[in-house]
C-alpha cells in the first residue's frame, strides 16, 4: 500500500468507529418503508416452523422430505432442510421437495426476492440439472402449469439462471459446497416490454435485462423454493449421475415496490461492513481549476481539492481492475458549512456508466461522508455534481473513495 493511502484509510477507520464519518441521507430515501417487506422467513417464528409454514403449500412425498433444522442455518437459529430421493414419489407431476406460494399474485407486480441457498458437501457434480428455485406464471388448476419463466438452477457444477421466453440460460460461475450463498432476485414482472429483471449473488450484480419477464396477462408468478428434478421422473432418457439430492434454505424475504436490495439482502444478518477503501490508479474529471486538479481528491489529504465548475461537471476515479464495490466516501471542501447534490455512477469499461446512488450531502462534516448501495462489480467510480448550498456554480471534492466489504 502506498503511503498516500494510509491517512486516507486512518480517517475512514477512524470516521466508522466514532460515528465521525457520517451516512448521507439521500433526497430519495436508501432505504424502504419496512412495510416494503410483505413475506420474512427465516424460520425465527415458531408458527413458522411448521411444514408447510402458513401461506405456503407443501409439495413433497415423505413427511421428512422438508424439515427445520437447527445444524446449518443461515440467520438465526433455524433453517429449512430440503430432501428428495430419485425413487420419491410423484408430486404434481414431477420429483420435487418444495414449499411455494399460491398462485395469487396481482398482475404487473414489482418484487424483490431474497434468500441463501447452502449446498452441502453431497451435492456432487451431476450431468443432470435441478431447479432450487422458480417463478411459475401460473399453477395446474388456473392454465395447467407448463415451464417456469424464471428458474435458478444448478447443473454441471454451476449456477445456472433459465430464461426459456428468451431461450436463454445464463452462467453463473460454479457453485461452492459447504457454505451459504446469498441471492438476490429484482423483478418487475411485465408481458410487454416494460419488465425487468435483476440479479445478484453475495451482493454482486450478475445479471439484468429490461423487457418482457412473463407471458401470463392475468397474474405475476408465484415463488416456490427447494428441490425439483425433472430428469428423475419415469421415462426420462436424460442420464443423472446421483440419487439423492440435499440442500438447506434460510432468510427468505419477499418485498414489493417500497423495498430495496439492503431490505432483502441475506446479509443484513451477518457479512461485513461496507467500508474498505480501495486503491486509486488513476483519476480524471470533466473540468479542473490548475490549482485544484484531479489528483487533489485522491491525495488522502483532506486540505487539498479537486474543483470543478458547471452543472454536472465530475470526477472520474480508476480502480485499475474490476472490483466489487458497495459505496463510496467523499468529503467536500466546506462541507461543514453547505451541502451538496450529486449522484455517483460505476462502469466497467469507462464508457457505459449505471446509477448507483444519488442524494445530498450533509452540509455539517468536513469528513469524508459513506454512502452505501447494492454491490456491483465496477473499475470506474463517478462523482458527479449538480449544485450546492451556496449556488456558486463550483464542485469541490477534498477525497473520494471507493468501499468494498
Amino acid at each position: 500500500m502506498t503511503s498516500r493511502w494510509r491517512p486516507l484509510l486512518a480517517l475512514l477507520a477512524c470516521g466508522l468507529a466514532t460515528a465521525g464519518l457520517a451516512l448521507v441521507s439521500p433526497a430519495t430515501p436508501a432505504q424502504a418503508d419496512p412495510a416494503g417487506v410483505f413475506e420474512t422467513l427465516n424460520f425465527e417464528d415458531p408458527a413458522d416452523r411448521t411444514v408447510p409454514p402458513p401461506g405456503w403449500i407443501k409439495q413433497a412425498a415423505r413427511t421428512d422430505s422438508i424439515q427445520i433444522v437447527s445444524d446449518v442455518k443461515r440467520d438465526g437459529g433455524y433453517a429449512a432442510k430440503f430432501d428428495l430421493k430419485k425413487d420419491d414419489a410423484i408430486v404434481s407431476n414431477g420429483k420435487r421437495s418444495e414449499l411455494t406460494q399460491p398462485d395469487s399474485q396481482p398482475a404487473n407486480a414489482e418484487r424483490w426476492y431474497g434468500f441463501s441457498i447452502y449446498l452441502p458437501t453431497s451435492w456432487v457434480y451431476d450431468r443432470s440439472a435441478e431447479i432450487v428455485s422458480q417463478w411459475h406464471q401460473c399453477d395446474a388448476t388456473r392454465c395447467g402449469g407448463g415451464s417456469p419463466p424464471l428458474a435458478l438452477m444448478t447443473e454441471k457444477g454451476r449456477w445456472m439462471l433459465d430464461m426459456p421466453l428468451r431461450s436463454q440460460k445464463v452462467d453463473l460461475d460454479a457453485y461452492s459446497t459447504g457454505t451459504w450463498t446469498d441471492w438476490v432476485f429484482h423483478v418487475v414482472w411485465r408481458t410487454d416490454g416494460g419488465g425487468l429483471l435483476e440479479v445478484w449473488r453475495n451482493g454482486v450484480y450478475k445479471f439484468g435485462f429490461q423487457g418482457r419477464t412473463h407471458a401470463d396477462s392475468q397474474g405475476s408468478p408465484y415463488f416456490k423454493f427447494g428441490i425439483y428434478k425433472w430428469d428423475w421422473k419415469p421415462g426420462s432418457t436424460n442420464p443423472s449421475d446421483t440419487t439423492q439430492r440435499t440442500m438447506y434454505y434460510d432468510a427468505l424475504r419477499l418485498g414489493d415496490q417500497r423495498a430495496t436490495f439492503a431490505d432483502v439482502d441475506p446479509a443484513r444478518s451477518g457479512g461485513g461492513p461496507c467500508n474498505r477503501a480501495q486503491p486509486v490508479a488513476g483519476v480524471s474529471a470533466s473540468t479542473y481549476e490548475a490549482i485544484n486538479p484531479p489528483q487533489n481528491a485522491v491525495d488522502g489529504n483532506l486540505t487539498t481539492r479537486w474543483s470543478g465548475s458547471g452543472f454536472g461537471a465530475f470526477l472520474t476515479v480508476d480502480l485499475g481492475a474490476q472490483r466489487s464495490i458497495c459505496g463510496a466516501g467523499v468529503a467536500w471542501h466546506r462541507g461543514d458549512v453547505r451541502w451538496n447534490d450529486y449522484t455517483i455512477y460505476t462502469s466497467v469499461d469507462n464508457v457505459t456508466y449505471v446509477k448507483a446512488w444519488e442524494g445530498r450531502s450533509s452540509g455539517k462534516t468536513l469528513q469524508p461522508e459513506v454512502t452505501t448501495f447494492p454491490a456491483r462489480q465496477a473499475r470506474y467510480v463517478k462523482y458527479a455534481w449538480w449544485n450546492n448550498a451556496e449556488g456558486n456554480g463550483w464542485a469541490s471534492i477534498t477525497e473520494a473513495t471507493a468501499l468494498s466489504q
